[in-house]
């Protein structure tokens, strides 16, 4: 991992008093809605009520004429398809859908195009397919409003086509016969955050003449799962369908999402966001990823146990399937990356690589943007094409750079930190060359991963009482984050290994009290702190029954030594980077860079003390902030060492390692040394 960004809140006491007295809750819970910009009695009441009802489906245009037109098609026994997406609120919305038509007594069928051979959305070959089955009304859901001319080409055929989709609206709408949108420019509804899945739903509801009581107790599992997987902000009427959803799937009585939870190994008593998101979602998404997403619908389909237990364990599989070739492309990364190590020195990172699946290279994106802390894009390359998928850090747009760089793509879409696109392999090189001239001109200082801190917990406010009450602000996800808490100048007493070293659990001292706290994904050589050592962390704390008491969970997010400067940290990162590229420094800056032989002395004397470093070399330069050491001087140091052959720097900045035999070398002798002093003047 690299060192992030922590941007701690700005407290407002007072404010948050007013807020918790107002709305019964603690001061940390109202703290933590006040630096979330929930600031009056309203807005939190809005927030909090879990009995919000859901806004008129009829609020969302269109929406009657495309009931209107369905039920016309129920009643005279017309051939439905619906039209979905491989996602996991595309089969969801497609199942939701299609169920609640079949039990009308409708002529339906379903249709979800498959990632690999059709792509995204509606496509002709489909369409042509469809129509040939004699189907005349097609409804698509979570796709269509970009569809412009597919959809001119059913029309073309006869068919009649209803979009309902949650996507942006282009400049021109699909000409289609309803195109239900909350994000149509004309559309009066005031919620607009619906997933697929949700517009989907509220098509459902309003062939039920509005009745949400009705609907919700059909499908409300469901619309939690899809909701919760796309990633849409968990607020207003998303919260408070998820909330529903999700005392829904604990006691479910969809057989095939009862196998699936089986398979998962998850207890109906511990259902929440987490394990959606984290243990069904990847499960459903992986049918689309790795396979056909109709196996996922299938299942959530099936009415059969011994039949779903099977289509469970297929998921299953091919979820184990995925988490696979997601390890093996960011191998491939890695290897890429000890072939060319100034690779990691480049404003934005970019791979291709033949035989990477499309459909896991945005997820791998994701880790490597986490890893290195800079927009990563990954590209799939097949027969002189590369389809690629990226990802980004805060503040950073990678929609505007595409658009920058749009007279070498052949496709491209997105917003500011996912996106997708495709080139011409042969254009690669110059892409890459001009997203670093973007990068360039629009951030000097590249803006780095950040952490969003809700609080800087005291060990007074260290209770179970506190932080049970901020369960009110659950279900969490996106907009709605777990909180994620610090605590400052907690002294570490044991680091214990657990899991066959797979993680540690640290004994700490905080104000006083004695806690404990998982780090996991850590290991007892990477982790670079020993007893004694004063450190700040970030974490999530929940509380775990055991025994029949109740415990605080304090779960490890990232850590480091009290006091560290990080603003000086990331600048100087930033010219050293720059100095790595070529690129121009100022003298003053250069000669900031050069170390002197007695720090460079300090950093040799530690690194042979430990016997080298296994972890991020960044967070290694914790360890001699108090030296008088910067950290360009500690970058410089090491690359000199490792130029002079006393240590090797891995590639991947991982690792620092000893040359076996101990030998008398001339610091003057080592290229960056003359390189800085010939630029120092």
């Amino acid at each position: 991992m690299s060192v992030k960004n922590w941007r701690l809140p700005k407290e407002n006491r007072k404010l948050a008093q007013i807020l918790a007295e107002e709305c019964e809750i603690s001061q940390m819970t109202a703290e933590i809605l006040v630096n979330r910009n929930i600031t009056t009695f309203a807005q939190a009441d809005v927030f909090l009520n879990s009995d919000l009802i859901p806004e008129d489906p009829f609020a969302l245009i269109d929406m009657k004429r495309a009931a209107e037109r369905v039920m016309q098609a129920v009643d005279s026994g017309e051939s439905i398809v619906v039209y979905g997406d491989y996602d996991c609120d595309g089969v969801t919305a497609t199942v939701i859908l299609y169920s609640y038509l079949s039990m009308l007594g409708a002529q339906v069928s379903y249709y979800i195009p498959k990632r690999e051979s059709e792509g995204y959305g509606l496509n002709c070959g489909a369409i042509k397919r469809i129509a040939e089955t004699g189907a005349s009304l097609v409804v698509t859901v979570d796709n269509g409003i970009s569809a412009l001319e597919e959809i001119r080409y059913a029309n073309e055929l006869g068919l009649t086509v209803i979009v309902t989709d949650h996507h942006q609206v282009g400049e021109e709408l699909p000409p289609a016969y309803a195109v239900v949108n909350p994000h149509r420019k004309d559309c009066p509804s005031e919620f607009k955050d619906l997933a697929g899945v949700g517009v989907a739903f509220k098509l459902v509801t309003a062939l039920e003449n509005g009745d949400y009581d009705s609907t919700l107790e059909q499908f409300a599992d469901l619309l939690a799962i899809g909701t919760v997987a796309d990633l849409v902000p968990l607020t207003s009427e998303n919260r408070a369908l998820v909330r529903i959803g999700l005392e829904a799937i604990a006691h479910t009585d969809n057989i095939g999402l009862a196998a699936l939870l089986d398979e998962a190994g998850i207890s109906r008593d511990k259902i929440n966001s987490q394990t959606v998101a984290f243990g069904i979602a990847p499960r459903i998404n992986a049918a689309g990823r790795m396979a056909d997403a109709s196996l996922a619908a299938e299942l959530l389909l099936c009415d059969d146990t011994q039949k779903a237990a099977e289509l469970a364990g297929q998921l299953n599989a091919l979820n184990t399937q995925r988490r696979s070739q997601e390890d093996g492309i960011f191998a491939d990364i890695e290897e890429m990356i000890c072939e060319n190590p100034d690779v990691l020195y480049h404003r934005v990172l970019a791979f291709y690589h033949e035989g990477w699946h499309p459909g896991i290279i945005g997820i791998v994106a994701s880790k490597v943007l986490e890893r290195y802390g800079k927009p990563a894009l990954l590209m799939s390359s097949e027969e002189g094409m590369l389809r690629g998928s990226a990802r980004s850090v805060e503040f950073f747009s990678l929609y505007k750079m595409l658009v920058a760089c749009e007279a070498l793509l052949t496709q491209y879409g997105g917003h500011t930190q996912a996106a997708g696109f495709s080139l011409k392999e042969e254009n690669f090189d110059r892409f890459y060359e001009e997203m670093e001239q973007y990068a360039a001109r629009e951030c000097q200082v590249m803006p780095a991963f950040t952490y969003e801190v809700d609080k800087v917990i005291t060990p007074q406010e260290l209770t179970l009482e506190q932080i049970r009450d901020t369960s009110v602000l659950e279900p969490f996800g996106t907009a709605n984050q777990q909180p994620l808490f610090c605590l400052q100048r907690a002294v570490i007493r044991s680091v214990v290994p657990v899991s066959d070293n797979k993680h540690i659990r640290l004994r700490l001292t905080f104000g006083g009290m004695e806690i404990s706290a998982m780090y996991f994904g850590m290991n007892t050589g990477r982790f670079l702190f020993r007893e004694g050592e004063t450190v700040d962390f970030l974490c999530n704390i929940t509380i775990n029954p055991y025994n029949g008491r109740e415990y605080l969970s304090i779960s490890i997010k990232d850590i480091r030594s009290t006091g560290f400067e990080q603003q000086k940290f990331f600048n100087a990162k930033t010219y050293y980077e720059m100095f790595r590229r070529g690129e121009a420094l100022s003298t003053g800056v250069i000669k900031k860079m050069i170390p002197n032989r007695e720090k460079t002395a300090l950093v040799y004397k530690y690194l042979r003390q430990n016997r080298g470093y296994h972890g991020d070399v960044d967070l290694l330069f914790s360890v001699f902030r108090t030296g008088g050491l910067n950290y360009c001087q500690y970058r410089v140091i090491l690359d000199m060492l490792d130029e002079l052959g006393l240590i090797e720097v891995s590639p991947l900045q991982d690792s620092i390692t000893l040359s076996e035999y101990e030998h008398k070398v001339d610091l003057q002798q080592a290229p960056t040394l003359q390189r800085l002093e010939k630029l120092a003047g």
